[in-house]
């Protein structure tokens, strides 16, 4: 009974989180988070964690770039404070080794995915 109850809650918590955040980097999201899992045979729930992570990563950028007309170099103070963040998110649900990995599939997709 108390599974049935985590679930549904997490399964409503994914999905208002998901209906917050803009179509476009729900996308990227769910491309980045599909790319690392199948690298690196995880499972749905890791899925899921890696998804809410970097949603919430590309969000707050957006939120923190967008229309402030900033030069590059408070941009990049901007993307080296996210990466941070992002790790120690990553830190709470993943080992430092798999974190490394995760880092390194993300560069490797962002590399291959250019606009």
């Amino acid at each position: 009974m108390k599974k049935i109850i985590l679930i549904l809650f997490l399964g409503s918590s994914f999905v208002s989180f998901a209906q917050k955040i803009p179509a476009q980097i729900a996308k990227k999201a769910t491309a980045v988070s599909e790319y690392i899992t199948a690298e690196m045979n995880f499972d749905e729930n890791q899925k899921k964690d890696i998804y809410i992570i970097l949603s919430e990563k590309y969000d707050s950028n957006r939120k923190k770039i967008r229309g402030k007309d900033l030069s590059s170099e408070e941009k990049l103070k901007i993307y080296k404070a996210s990466f941070n963040e992002t790790k120690n998110n990553l830190l709470k649900k993943f080992t430092m080794k798999e974190v490394n990995m995760i880092n390194k599939l993300h560069r490797t997709w962002q590399q291959n995915n250019k606009k």
